[in-house]
Order: C-alpha cells, then structure tokens, then sequence
C-alpha cells in the first residue's frame, strides 16, 4: 500500500466513525435509506421544488423524463399533476422494468438512443433530466434532441454538477473525504474505496445490493474513473454546451446547505472558485415561443 492510499485510508476511516466536517448532503449519504423507494421520493421532492422554484410547469403538462431508469419518479410526475409522461433511457432492463411496474394510460416508457429520441416533434411540454448529465459525454446532440420534441415556449430542467464538487465520483458512502479525487490519483481513490468496503466498520448501504438483495462482494476493482460513466465536466463545459444549443438557458447555483458552509455563497460567482464550493446546479432551458405555431398535439412515440 502506497502512501498516499494510506493517508487517504486514515482520513476516511476518521470522517466516517466520528461523521465530522461534513455537509448535510453527505451526512445524508452515509445514512441508511429504509427504502429504495423513498430515496426516489426523496429525489422526486427536490426536483418538484426545483421546479417551483425556477418556474418550470409539471401540471397539465406533457412531461419527457430524460433518463429515467426504472420509471419510479416518473411516476410522481403523473402523481404531480402532469398531463401525460413518457420516460425514456437508454437502460433496457431498467426501462422493461419501468413498463412492468408503472405503465399506463397516461405513461409509457421507451429505450432511447444517446443521440435520438423515440419521440415526436413539438409534442413536450417540460423536460426533466435529473442526476443524468454528468454521465452525458456528448452534450449536444442530446440538447438538440431536447430543441427538437419541445413545443414552442416549452422548457428542459437539468439537474446536475460539476467535477470539482467534492464528491463528485459518486463514492459518497466509501468515501467521505471532500476533493479527494482532486487532491489523489484515481487509482489512489479506487483502491482506499475498494479497502474501505472490506472494512469491518464499513456500513453496507442500498447500493450495495444486487436486486436479489445480496450483498456485491467487491466493487471498485477498476484503477481509473470511465469518461463513459461520468463525464468529468466541469460547470464552465456544461456552460459552454448550453451556450451552443439552440436553448435559451439560465444557471441556477446552490451552496452547501451546513451552517459551515454558509461563507461560500459569494464564491458562487467566482468563475474558478465555484468550481469547488457550488453543491448542485439546476439549469433551466427554454425553447424560444413562437407566436405562428399552434401547439401541436400530443402524438404517439415513434417507432424504435
């Protein structure tokens, strides 16, 4: 074992134990979820407040779910008050699942290409794409997608972050030490990972799981981070695909909500800095109203 990974080992096994010098989000991480279910309802009220905030309209909409795996918050969007939604992702078995368990009159699922749709034109209303757009290695062509389906006036809601974010690798519950991919090797980060959660004070988490409900015995065996996972895009990349999109967009920045955190709301606005200290960006996308076209009905997906 390097220094390094040694170094990185300590600092994990303290944060962990004594779960000190931690934001409310990885607090929240690190504890037990009752259910899968009530993670997804968890994430469903983020995004309904987001959208409420931002003024992005679900009810009596006809609502696209970008990326949405196993169609259980797509299913709140129907409970929400949407119109009608179709879910899509490029997920087969998630998606088989997803029409199994939640389609109806009113919801349909469908596998998606990374570049194409199986939707209409000017047939959606809002699009959300929650927690999918840092997994997203060619941004455009999917923002073009979005340009394509919406209706005139219509609006895309992406939820997301940059890789600066502290955690951003997705290790939350093996690996609480903020920037370490950062201030480590990936391979450095992947294997205290790995050796974290063969750790006998390793809490097991829903996530490590298989769907018989046994438990994976090893992850992390890979030495570096896929781009075909996660982008690693910073804020300023997502910026720069939104500025070529046909979309008109706005950021929406969000700090750390600990107490502890509270002094770094003004380096939201300071173009390297918020790189680190930005917690979550909501973005909201607008295709631009056009007063000659007629809203366009809802039709049915085209064939895949």
């Amino acid at each position: 074992m390097g220094i390094g990974e040694s170094i990185l080992y300590a600092l994990t096994k303290r944060l962990y134990l004594r779960n000190m010098g931690q934001s409310e989000e990885m607090t929240q991480a690190l504890s037990s979820v009752d259910s899968y279910a009530g993670y997804r309802q968890e994430c469903l009220g983020k995004i309904l407040s987001a959208a409420n905030q931002y003024g992005v309209e679900l009810r009596n909409q006809d609502v696209l779910d970008l990326g949405c795996f196993d169609g259980a918050i797509s299913q709140g969007y129907l409970n929400a008050g949407a119109a009608s939604v179709i879910g899509i992702d490029i997920d087969e078995p998630a998606v088989r699942s997803a029409q199994k368990k939640f389609a109806g009159d009113r919801i349909e699922f469908r596998v998606s290409g990374t570049d194409s749709f199986p939707v209409d034109d000017n047939c959606i209303d809002t699009i959300v794409c929650y927690d999918v757009f840092e997994h997203v290695q060619f941004p455009e062509p999917i923002l073009n997608e979005c340009f394509r389906v919406l209706r005139p006036g219509g609006k895309l809601l992406i939820g997301t972050w940059g890789w600066y974010h502290p955690f951003a690798p997705h290790l939350w519950s093996t690996m609480p030490v903020p920037w370490a991919h950062v201030l480590f090797s990936e391979r450095t980060l992947l294997r205290t990972c790995r050796r974290v959660y063969r750790s006998d004070w390793y809490r097991p988490n829903m996530h490590d799981f298989d769907s018989q409900g046994l438990r994976i015995p090893d992850k992390f065996t890979n030495e570096s981070i896929p781009e075909s996972y996660l982008n690693k895009f910073l804020i300023r990349d997502f910026e720069q695909a939104f500025r070529k999109s046909p979309l008109k967009y706005r950021i929406h920045s969000q700090r750390f909500s600990s107490k502890w955190a509270a002094w770094t709301k003004p380096l939201l606005k300071v173009p390297f800095l918020k790189e680190f200290f930005t917690a979550y960006i909501w973005v909201v996308l607008e295709k631009p109203a056009e007063r000659s076209n007629a809203r366009t009905p809802r039709r049915e997906l085209a064939a895949v």
